[in-house]
């Protein structure tokens, strides 16, 4: 499997981002006890396509390593919003994993499941069997302040497309923890305070290298 040490190399040198940023984040994501750590030493856990999708939250979600805890915990408690995504949501694509995710799950399950198809599930056989290097196109946002998401898989065969927004989620909606209430003037209940907004955005360049490095190493969920 692969171990954090990898997983954290493998998004620094395929996103850009400095390697001493994506270290600090996994030490809070391990501190926050959203990343898996089991017997001694950095080196000894072994990650699964939901810390890699925590991963991926924490870095489009949070404008700095301190939030990263708070970006992955409000990106869990988001549900699909059925206004702005494909009506048939994942189910568009055709791959019968992704089309088991129930319809509303949070955004880091949606990122966690795409993962994971990519590495050892029916993507990753689309991608294998297909002819002269085809992989499909896929983009994932998220804001870094308020909590809207997106996943889109794109140039599927025969023309299929699944494009799936997310929002925050009723707080009865979901178990777990919740993050602290933020005081918010003149914004929506479901949007933080704060007239500057950022968005962030990795494409199939980083999702696949991560899947085939969960591939590569036996990962699994």
């Amino acid at each position: 499997m692969a171990s954090p040490a990898a997983l954290v190399q493998t998004v620094s040198r395929v996103t850009g981002v400095a390697l001493p940023t994506l270290v600090d984040i996994d030490r809070k994501l391990v501190k926050g006890q959203l990343r898996t750590k089991t017997g001694r030493g950095f080196s000894v856990a072994q990650m699964t396509p939901l810390d890699a999708a925590r991963l991926l939250t924490a870095l489009l979600a949070s404008p700095q390593a301190n939030a990263a805890v708070e970006a992955v915990e409000r990106y869990a408690q988001t549900q699909v919003d059925p206004k702005r995504s494909h009506d048939k949501l994942f189910a568009a694509t055709g791959l019968a994993d992704l089309a088991a995710l129930p319809a509303q799950h949070s955004f880091v399950e949606g990122l966690t499941a795409l993962i994971a198809s990519a590495a050892t599930g029916a993507l990753a056989k689309l991608i294998a069997e297909s002819k002269g290097g085809w992989v499909p196109a896929i983009e994932i946002f998220a804001f870094t302040r308020a909590t809207r998401g997106r996943i889109r898989l794109a140039g599927l065969p025969h023309g299929l497309t699944a494009s799936l927004e997310y929002m925050p989620a009723p707080l009865r909606a979901k178990t777990g923890r919740v993050p602290k209430a933020r005081h918010n003037h003149g914004a929506s209940e479901e949007e933080c305070g704060g007239d500057l907004e950022q968005s962030r955005r990795i494409t199939g360049r980083t999702l696949l290298m991560v899947a085939d490095l969960l591939a590569e190493e036996g990962g699994h969920d």
